[in-house]
């Protein structure tokens, strides 16, 4: 369940990444995603560096319960489409780390705003995927 969380968090980093719109924009920033996962909420705070089509950068997620996790993210942008990957890797209290993996598919609604759908995977094969939107701070 934490593996879900975590690649949901990264998911919605990557995807707070910031498109470029007509291919003018830049998606360098910091940018913010609150999500729920089940009945809980997440926030995670990704910080983004462009470089030409590709995205590089590492985010930190806060459950509303349990320890801070993060990762790092990457991707690319393509016009106003933006593709990112998150990974994480959280140790599990004596037990194998959790590996998760996330993809996130987006879009820009603003300069400061995207949206799209994350899709999570952990090492455990738990899966999940939903809606999210990101805002730059």
């Amino acid at each position: 369940m934490r593996m879900l969380r975590s690649a949901i968090i990264f998911i919605l980093l990557v995807q707070s990444s910031y498109p470029v719109i007509a291919g003018a924009a830049d998606l360098t920033g910091t940018w913010e995603s609150k999500y729920q996962f089940g009945p809980l909420e997440e926030v995670m705070t990704a910080n983004i560096q462009q470089v030409g089509a590709n995205l590089l950068g590492s985010f930190t997620v806060q459950p509303a319960s349990g320890d801070k996790y993060s990762g790092i993210i990457f991707g690319t942008v393509s016009g106003e489409k933006i593709k990112a990957n998150y990974i994480t890797v959280r140790a599990m209290g004596g037990k194998d780390p959790q590996l998760a993996i996330t993809f996130a598919d987006c879009q820009a609604v603003d300069d400061n705003t995207l949206v799209g759908t994350y899709y999570v995977q952990d090492s455990g094969m738990n899966s999940v995927s939903g809606p999210f939107k990101a805002t730059r701070k």
